[in-house]
């Protein structure tokens, strides 16, 4: 699946989610800020899975990642989070992401890592299957 394809899909998803949600009114991380083009953690991550076939935002040259690279190099916990429980991860889960999170060092490298220690692209390709 390229990351074209995963957007498509992310775009049906519901913008709110209550683990994230509730998440993100206690850390502002990942949060739209003055000067970003999207709302959402499903208009952030579908917009930036859309530009990994060209030069992005950044002018960086085209990645043509597929759907495993895209969601190993985001840099965004909240949208990680908010991904797995959009797609019907369990929310015990998501909520054990969420604790990961926050005992990580405040890098979003870091907090993404937690991310996906506990829910890893391996998951999230069995929550799109049952889609």
């Amino acid at each position: 699946m390229q990351g074209a394809e995963l957007a498509k899909i992310i775009e049906m998803l519901p913008i709110h989610q209550p683990v994230t949600d509730a998440y993100q009114a206690e850390n502002p991380l990942g949060t739209p800020r003055p000067g970003k083009s999207w709302r959402n953690q499903r208009e952030h991550l579908a917009g930036w899975l859309r530009e990994l076939s060209g030069p992005g935002a950044y002018g960086r040259e085209s990645r043509n990642w597929d759907a495993k690279a895209a969601y190993n190099h985001f840099q965004c916990a909240p949208g990680l989070l908010w991904l797995s429980e959009a797609l019907g991860e369990e929310p015990d889960i998501v909520k054990q992401a969420v604790l990961e999170v926050k005992a990580a060092p405040p890098r979003a490298a870091s907090q993404c890592a937690a991310v996906r220690r506990v829910i890893p692209w391996s998951r999230i390709e069995q929550l799109l299957r049952q889609r």
